[in-house]
């Protein structure tokens, strides 16, 4: 029971050092439009986002406040429910390992669509015992249950990983096949069914954006997708993965109820590595398999007898160490640059294999620069004050917008060369790039204006290298397209 205590202990204090983190990195493009915009892709993400902002003003500690919450109250799930599945004491190191992993320290840190599916995930794991264990056939626990697959759809469009894992958890272990026609299953697939026809309903309105990427197709490079689970999960706790396959089919303690993590584990493993290459960093939506696979791991790592107590707290000891110090690595993103070491993968990316950026682009680059390249982008626009703002990417619109202090609308290309805003007529943009090739503004963007020419050029540095390279162009006199 001590030893619980101390668990609830450094939980806490883990949650506060997770908040102290919050403003020392900043917002990542995904972040900071879901900061801005309550439309965004993942509602749920967004409105957590705004109400962390109204609550502790525009920053990152605001925008992110929710996420150590949901990873504290991730654990706690976690704790109940396997102390209910097994014992308190495989409980506590589900939670250690769970707390170690690189993909959830990330997600702690980090308010993504990732952050939601760890805890969407671990709340639907306790409720779905929950209400398998009462007879009543519509318990509470059963709607708990479709609210968290509900909020999948809402936090990572369309939420098909945990969906598939709840259902895989109601018909692969034989004593639960019968609750695929009870009532409260029939609750759980029409609170998810409604929410992917509102997500439907929104693809249809604004033109299935989703086809309009590649996130919609497999990755079908198993080692490159290989490689991202070593970075996001460790490859210690990998290994150890492997091991706990080969012997978890023919062991009859994960039977019946007893199977729910593992068959929460397996669809959304399957699904992550088709689709979880997609994710952008620092989201590790897909890589919520991993706190299922937590549970499986401290349990096996329990009750396996083939090695001496010693050999298995060594094993787990150096697994727990290898991960902390990996998910260290991952958190504060700019060691290499720290260290002096050139990052030089970036550039050998080629252009059709851009989902492979998760794991070779310098996660650096993602979440640092961007306050230094919105204080240049205001100077620039102070120079036209009348002037609107047009970034070459929408990530990088996201970004500048959220940490500009001129207050302007940051346009994408894509809305600025389609634009036929009549406001817009005869006034001057503020055209702003990271590609150190461009030497005019975008040809699709230039047609709109009647001339242009270099602003200004500049290297945005962090800890004596460069994170990216700055070209600031003037465009002059906006003329809306002939019809």
């Amino acid at each position: 029971m001590r030893r619980q205590r101390f668990l609830f202990i450094a939980l806490g204090l883990l949650t506060l050092w997770r908040w102290a983190l919050l403003p020392t990195l900043e917002l990542a493009p995904g972040e900071a439009a879901a900061a801005l915009a309550a439309g965004h892709d993942a509602p749920l993400v967004s409105w957590l986002a705004k109400a962390g902002t109204a609550m502790f003003g525009k920053g990152e500690f605001g925008a992110r406040f929710f996420a150590p919450l949901l990873a504290l109250l991730a654990s706690l799930a976690v704790w109940r429910f396997t102390r209910g599945l097994f014992d308190p004491m495989i409980a506590g190191w589900a939670v250690v390992v769970l707390n170690v992993l690189p993909a959830f320290n990330l997600a702690a840190i980090t308010l993504t669509p990732g952050t939601l599916l760890f805890f969407l995930t671990a709340v639907a794991l306790l409720c779905l015992r929950t209400a398998l264990l009462h007879a009543h056939p519509l318990h509470g626990a059963w709607f708990a249950t479709a609210a968290c697959a509900a909020g999948a759809v809402f936090a990572a469009p369309p939420g098909v990983a945990l969906m598939a894992g709840i259902l895989t958890a109601l018909a692969w272990p034989r004593r639960l096949r019968h609750h695929l026609k009870a009532p409260g299953f029939m609750v759980i697939a029409s609170a998810w069914g409604a929410a992917v026809l509102l997500w439907a309903v929104f693809q249809h309105r604004n033109g299935w954006p989703l086809f309009e990427t590649p996130a919609w197709r497999p990755a079908l490079a198993f080692v490159p997708n290989l490689f991202r689970w070593i970075v996001l999960g460790s490859p210690v706790l990998l290994m150890l993965v492997v091991l706990v396959a080969r012997l978890v089919a023919p062991n009859a303690a994960l039977v019946g109820i007893r199977a729910m993590p593992l068959a929460f584990l397996l669809p959304m493993a399957a699904l992550d590595l088709f689709y979880g290459p997609w994710d952008g960093w620092p989201d590790t939506g897909g890589a919520a398999w991993l706190l299922p696979a937590a549970i499986v791991l401290a349990h096996q790592g329990a009750v396996f007898g083939a090695l001496p107590s010693e050999q298995k707290i060594s094993l787990r000891t150096i697994a727990i160490v290898c991960a902390a110090l990996q998910s260290a690595f991952i958190m504060q993103s700019d060691l290499p640059r720290t260290l002096g070491l050139p990052w030089r993968f970036t550039g050998k990316v080629p252009p059709h294999t851009e989902w492979s950026r998760f794991f070779i682009a310098e996660p650096s680059a993602v979440m640092r620069g961007w306050r230094e390249s919105a204080r240049l982008f205001d100077a620039a626009l102070e120079k036209a004050p009348k002037a609107f703002a047009v970034a070459s990417n929408a990530q990088m619109a996201a970004a500048l917008e959220f940490y500009t202090r001129s207050g302007v609308r940051v346009w994408d290309l894509v809305q600025a060369s389609q634009g036929s805003d009549a406001a817009f007529r005869g006034r001057d943009a503020v055209f702003i790039t990271d590609d150190p090739a461009a030497t005019a503004p975008p040809p699709e963007l230039a047609r709109r204006f009647a001339s242009w020419n270099l602003l200004s050029v500049a290297r945005v540095m962090h800890a004596g290298n460069e994170v990216r390279w700055l070209k600031i162009f003037s465009c002059h006199d906006f003329r809306p397209p002939e019809l």
